[in-house]
Order: structure tokens, then C-alpha cells, then sequence
């Protein structure tokens, strides 16, 4: 006798709710009536995807109908609970598990530690992804117990990813049959089973395993009925609503580990190939089934070495086809999670397979799927991440691990093709660098952030911007250089006009020379001189800040001067000149750089270009300042700053990093006439400017002047307090760290009233 299946119950159901007869739905499906009748009946239990959307469409069925409708048609058939064994084998220890050391040690304190007198012991929920060893990892925990270990295991698999999941009052049952006395009557109800278990562990505690479950209502009841128990969960999701349990996520293995678990699954000779063996599991994500699947294919094929597989693994275009040995297959197991999403959460999914980078942020994955919703995608992205296909990295940030992406990035070509993901990947280049210059535009002065027109995400305020520009620079700078190498010019000179506002700020990204210079060469192919000019004087600044080839700086400068020339401008003039000076200064090419600082000041005020010419100010003094004529210099910059902090421009970037420079200039002087008091004050100026800043190198910087200021004005415990301060921001390690720690050391021996010049010299 046959029995419906899920699907057939369902395709009747709907059918009789639309009050069609089998003709009725024949005819409007183009499926017989025949097929329809055994579908429903049960006699076909495996109909064709062609035949599920063809019953689909002639049903109407809304989307999220059709995603219930083709799950149920997947549905792998299970037998009534009655006559299957459920539970009854276990899966077995494995005798090569290694790693995990630490989750294992955290289970067993949850699971046998000590309990408070009035708290009964929680029940273990471990979770993770697919194939990261969640059930292994259970049986492991639950075989190190210790007194425990010899209790009888109750296994339980409740068929999580089946469309008719074990009922609590099945699932119960099956446990029952698992203790002395299983030949009593099963229970008709939960109440007669909770007497029933708790009579039978109460002369016999066993231990309970409860694998693959689907969700928190097909357990809840079970862990009221085994309160107390020693009790281990395990799902692809968090099951995030039951109250009451502990919660274990296993992640990937750490590489040792991974490299461990290779070493027991191959061959002695190729295990000790630990450079091949580390690369192997990073191709594998450090994921336990991937590593056992490639460990078994090395040990099945006396040919193969792990050189060998990890060539076919470097190679492949396909590398989850790869990772197969006998049933075991790491696509496989994804697929069954894949599944389990309804078909906008699954879009969603195969879209953000072409985000690279480590990590991403809600907002970038809302511009995958062209949404404007991002709460919605943000829901959609803790739906993957509760099934174990995504993982939170706190905050907005999510990652998709690399065979994931390898997933669903196959997953999408099935989909939508090679025509529409280059389509789509153009849209997510172009918002990720339309983002960026709306971020820059937020320290550009003058310039209304929200006046952007091109498409990317807003922001609220300046802060904000700057934390997504640090966020997301592994996706917008790979999208920068792809734009510039594709020649689309305009924009890049645009990002580049707006971000290099920021680039003061962000000093230490290192790769300002190379962002820069793409932009010059993409201003020089649009044949647009003053725009080339504006991007070689960025670039002359990453040479002197950067990158420390002062001469080559001078060089670019010039390139810079006679781009401006040829476009008339007199303001990118000022700023070549500028550069030039600069440049020439920290060379020591003292005539040259007080002949560029001159002009720079000249074209500055042709062009009312207010901050350039208290820039190129200040370089004036700082010239005098090298030549010795402090008594000159002095009095100039300290105009400079006064004029620059009543200014209604100077909370504006370019106006604090002028004070800046400034108070740099300003302390060297003051030290170096004696004045020491006017130093220390400059320079505890210096300090909150760089503060301002968010910038720990200027505050360092500025540091290392004020400690040298206490120390000639006599202030030894200041400077030493200080340098500890300083010395806390770096950090052990830190290649500044010796200057600070030698400062504190020898003012430290000498006394903290007075110490000698040449200390201060030190710092």
C-alpha cells in the first residue's frame, strides 16, 4: 500500500483549496492527469523539476509558496516513525578527531561542571556551518565525559532538512525505544512520555544526543522532559529562541589543527610536507569535512601526494568538484542548507558570492542585490547566518567563507549567467567608488556631502564616513584599480579629488603613491591639465609622506608646475610650488625651497586661495627655522596659527592639519632660543590637535616633541609620564617603541628635576 507523500499531500491540498478538479489542473498546467493523480496518491514520489514548476504555475502559487511547494517535491521520502529504527545507531568516535581543544574543554564544563544547587544542568546547543563537524564533534565531547563516558548513549537524528521533520512526541518515542523496557507501550501523548523517561533514567542516567535538528519547537519539549540530563544539541542554525541551554559555534579548525587532522588522514611521507599540507587547508577553509574529504582522496590513490592535489586544487576552475571521496562531498552538504532558503534569502546569497574580501557590511550587500532596503538584507544576512552559511563578525560585518563563495558564485552562473554577473559586478564597483566620493566629499571644505550625484551610500556624519572608507578599502581600492585599468577616468579623478581631503588623516594606509598616480595618468588621458596638475600634487605628497623619495618628489612637483601652467590655474600653481618647497626643505636644499615658498605664496593670493597661503607660510618659517633664523620665524608662525584658529574655517581638516604643522615648526623653534616654557605649551597644543585628528602617528610625532620640551624645561616627570603614555598607544613590538622606552630609561637615571640637553635630543 502506498502512502502520499509530503508532496503529494501538499499538491492535493492546494489543489482542492482552489476547488479545481485533476481535469481543471491538467489543463491549466499541462501535466496529465494521470501524473497528477499518482503524485497525489503517492505512487510517483520523485516528480521532475519541470513537472514541479508546471504544477506550480497552474496553481498561481506566489513565490514564497513556490519555494514550500519545490522543497516538499525534494523532500527525501522517510518511512512512518513506526516501523524505523530512528535513533537507534549512533554515530560512531572517530579515531583520527583532532583539535578543538578549547570548545571541548568549554562543553564539558558546561555539561559536568559545577551546577548551583538551585539551577539544573543546561542542555549544549553547538552550531555552526556545513560540514564543520558539529555531530562529531558532539559524540567527542559526550565520549570525554568521565563518569559520563560509560553512561548508554541515546541518539536521536531528527531529519532537520526533511519537509516533515520529526515530531517532540516522535522524536520521544524514539528515545524510548532506546532504554530497558522499550517493549511498554509507546506513549500516546508528551506528558505520559515524560513519566515514562524520567522513571526509566532515573535507575539508569544515560547521556542524549540530539542531531540535526530543525528548530526550537521540535526540541523544546524534549529538553522539559530531559531536564537535568546530560543533553547535546546540534543544528545548522542557532536556535536562537530556547531558553534555559548553553551554546557552543564551532568555526573552522586553527591552521595547526588543520594541518594535524591532514597528518592522521595520509600517508606518513606525505604528511611531513607541512608548507603543502598549510596551503591544502587554507584551500579547504580549514573546514573538517573539506580536509577529510582531500585527506581520503590522497590515502585512496597510491599514485597521488599531497603536491599532487593541492596543483588540481590551485588549478581548478571548479574547486568544490574536487572536494568528493565516496559520499563524502563538501558541495553536497551545502546544498542541503542551500535549500532550506526561501528564494529572495537564496538570491541574496548567490549575490554576495561576488563580494570579495574578508569581510562586508550590510550596506554593500544591499547594493549586490540593487535593494534600497538594507534592514531588510541585514534580516536576510542573520537568516544565513543563523543557518551557518554566513558568519558574523560583530557589528554590520559579516563573511562568507571561501567555499561558500565558491557555491554560490556556481550557483549564480547557473542562475543568471556570465552576461548579467558582469553587469552586476559593474554595479558594485560603481556604488563602492560612488560611496567613496560621497565618504571624501565629508572633508573636502566647502563642499556639500549629499550634493554627490553619483550612486553610493550616504552618510550622517564625518565620522561615520571615515569609518566606512577603513572598513571597506580591500573592496574599494581592488574596484579604484579595476576602474582605472578599465579607463573609466572621470570617476577616478573624481574619488581621487574627494578622498585625498582624508588622505591627511589616514597617513599610514600606505598605498596613497599608487591610489594617486593611477589618477594623474587617468587626468593625462582625458587631456584635462589643471585636473593632471591636482593629481601629480598628490602624488608629490605621497613621495615626501609616504613613500620618503623627497628627490623625487621635487621631480613631480615640477610636472605638477608645468601642468598648471598649461591650464592657467593659479591655485594648483601655489600648490606645485608648494610641493616643490616641501619637498626641497626635508632635502635641505634650503635656496630652493624658500624660492618655491615665495612663488607659492604669490600664486596662492592670485588665485584668494586662503589656506595654500598660510601653508606655504608656515613652510617660510619653517625655512628660516633651519637656517637658524629662529628670532624671524617665530613671531610668522605663530601669526600663522593665531590667524588660522580664529579663522571661521578652523575646525576644517586642511585648517587643523596647518595648525599642525605649525606647532611642529614652533616647538623646534622655541627649544632651540631657550624658550622652554613656550614650548611645552606649543606642543601640549600640538598633542590635542593630532588628537582632533584621530591620528595616533601625528600624536606620536607631536609626543616625541613635547617630551623633549619637558625635558629641557626641567619637567623629568612629565616627560616620563609621557613617554609611558606613548609607549601604551605602541604597544610591545612596535619598531618606535625603543625611542620612548630610551627616553624613560635615561631620564629615569639621571632624575626627574633637570636632565641634560642631549636627552631630549633622544626623543
Amino acid at each position: 500500500m502506498t502512502h502520499p507523500s509530503p508532496f503529494g499531500l501538499m499538491l492535493r491540498s492546494l489543489r482542492v483549496g482552489q476547488n479545481l478538479t485533476l481535469e481543471a489542473l491538467a489543463s491549466r498546467s499541462g501535466v496529465s492527469v494521470r501524473t497528477i493523480g499518482d503524485l497525489e496518491r503517492g505512487a510517483s514520489a520523485s516528480p521532475q523539476r519541470r513537472t514541479v514548476d508546471a504544477l506550480a504555475d497552474g496553481l498561481g502559487l506566489d513565490v514564497a509558496d513556490q519555494h514550500a511547494f519545490l522543497r516538499a517535491a525534494r523532500a527525501r521520502p522517510r518511512a512512518a516513525v513506526a516501523t524505523e529504527p530512528a535513533g537507534a545507531i549512533a554515530p560512531h568516535r572517530v579515531f583520527d578527531f583532532s583539535g578543538r581543544q578549547a570548545e571541548i574543554d568549554e562543553a564539558l564544563r558546561i555539561l559536568h561542571g559545577p551546577q548551583p544547587a538551585d539551577r539544573q544542568r543546561p542542555a549544549l546547543v553547538i552550531s555552526g556551518a556545513p560540514g564543520i563537524g558539529k555531530t562529531t564533534g558532539a559524540v567527542e565531547i559526550l565520549s570525554r565525559g568521565g563518569e559520563a563516558d560509560r553512561r548508554p548513549l541515546v541518539f536521536v537524528g531528527l531529519d532537520g532538512f526533511s519537509s516533515s521533520p520529526l515530531t517532540p512526541l516522535q522524536v520521544v518515542t524514539a528515545m524510548l525505544r532506546q532504554l530497558p523496557g522499550a517493549e511498554q507501550k509507546p506513549p500516546a501523548d508528551l506528558a505520559t512520555a515524560r513519566t515514562q523517561w524520567q522513571a526509566a533514567v532515573a535507575e539508569a542516567p544515560v547521556q542524549v544526543l540530539l542531531d540535526n535538528v530543525a528548530n526550537e519547537a521540535q526540541i523544546r519539549p524534549i529538553l522539559s522532559i530531559c531536564a537535568g540530563d546530560v543533553v547535546v544539541v546540534t543544528s545548522r542554525r542557532s536556535l536562537a529562541g530556547l531558553e534555559g541551554v548553553r551554546r557552543l559555534r564551532l568555526g573552522p579548525l586553527q591552521r595547526d589543527e588543520s594541518i594535524a587532522f591532514l597528518g592522521r588522514l595520509i600517508p606518513h611521507d606525505d604528511a611531513s610536507d607541512l608548507d603543502a599540507l598549510s596551503e591544502i587547508a587554507a584551500l579547504c577553509d580549514d573546514v573538517p569535512l573539506a580536509l577529510r574529504v582531500v585527506g581520503n582522496r590522497i590515502a585512496s590513490r597510491p599514485s597521488w601526494t599531497a603536491a599532487d592535489l593541492l596543483s588540481r586544487l590551485r588549478t581548478s576552475e571548479d574547486r568544490l568538484r574536487m572536494l568528493v571521496a565516496g559520499d563524502l562531498a563538501v558541495e553536497a552538504a551545502i546544498s542541503l542548507s542551500y535549500e532550506e532558503l526561501d528564494p529572495r534569502t537564496a538570491a541574496l546569497f548567490r549575490w554576495i558570492s561576488l563580494i570579495d574580501g574578508r569581510t562586508f557590511g550590510a550596506h554593500l550587500a544591499a547594493a549586490a542585490v540593487r535593494s534600497s532596503d538594507v534592514a531588510e538584507v541585514e534580516r536576510r544576512l542573520d537568516d544565513l547566518t543563523d543557518l551557518g552559511m554566513l558568519e558574523a563578525r560583530g557589528g554590520d560585518r559579516y563573511r562568507l567563507h571561501d567555499l561558500m563563495r565558491l557555491f554560490g558564485l556556481g550557483k549564480l552562473r547557473d542562475a543568471v549567467g556570465s552576461d548579467e554577473i558582469a553587469r552586476r559586478h559593474a554595479h558594485i564597483r560603481a556604488w563602492l567608488l560612488g560611496s567613496l566620493e560621497r565618504a571624501g566629499a565629508w572633508y573636502e571644505p566647502g563642499r556639500d556631502a549629499s550634493a554627490v550625484s553619483r550612486n553610493g551610500r550616504s552618510f550622517i556624519d564625518a565620522e561615520a564616513a571615515a569609518v566606512w572608507i577603513r572598513e571597506e578599502v580591500e573592496h574599494w581600492w581592488p574596484a579604484y584599480a579595476e576602474a582605472a585599468e578599465l579607463g573609466e577616468d572621470a570617476m577616478v579623478c573624481d574619488v581621487a579629488d574627494a578622498l585625498h581631503w582624508y588622505s591627511d588623516i589616514w597617513i599610514t594606509w600606505g598605498h596613497w603613491h599608487r591610489f594617486f598616480s593611477l589618477a594623474a595618468a587617468a587626468a593625462k588621458r582625458l587631456g584635462d591639465p589643471r585636473a593632471e596638475a591636482a593629481q601629480l600634487g598628490y602624488v608629490a605628497w605621497a613621495e615626501i609622506v609616504e613613500v620618503g623619495d623627497r628627490a623625487h618628489a621635487v621631480l613631480t612637483g615640477h610636472a605638477a608646475l608645468e601642468a598648471a601652467t598649461r591650464a592657467g590655474d593659479a591655485a594648483q600653481q601655489g600648490w606645485a610650488h608648494y610641493y616643490i618647497g616641501w619637498a626641497s626643505w626635508t632635502l635641505d636644499r634650503l635656496v630652493e625651497a624658500d624660492a618655491a615658498a615665495a612663488a607659492a605664496m604669490v600664486a596662492f593670493r592670485a588665485a584668494q586661495e586662503t589656506t595654500g597661503a598660510e601653508n606655504a607660510q608656515v613652510l617660510s618659517s619653517m625655512v628660516k627655522a633651519r637656517r637658524g633664523k629662529y628670532l624671524e620665524s617665530i613671531p610668522e608662525t605663530e601669526a600663522t596659527l593665531a590667524r588660522v584658529r580664529s579663522a571661521e574655517t578652523t575646525d576644517s581638516l586642511t585648517s587643523i592639519v596647518t595648525q599642525f604643522a605649525a606647532c611642529l615648526d614652533l616647538v623646534d623653534a622655541y627649544v632651540a632660543v631657550g624658550r622652554h616654557e613656550d614650548a611645552v605649551r606649543v606642543g601640549a597644543l600640538g598633542i590635542e590637535i593630532a588628537r582632533s585628528l584621530k591620528d595616533d602617528t601625528r600624536v606620536l610625532l607631536m609626543m616625541r616633541r613635547h617630551i623633549r620640551a619637558l625635558i629641557h624645561a626641567g619637567d623629568g616627570e612629565a616627560a616620563i609620564a609621557e613617554a609611558d603614555e606613548a609607549l601604551a598607544m605602541l604597544g610591545p613590538g612596535s619598531s618606535e617603541a625603543f625611542i620612548f622606552d630610551r627616553v624613560r630609561r635615561e631620564v629615569s637615571l639621571i632624575g626627574t628635576s633637570r636632565a641634560p640637553g642631549s636627552e631630549g635630543d633622544a626623543a
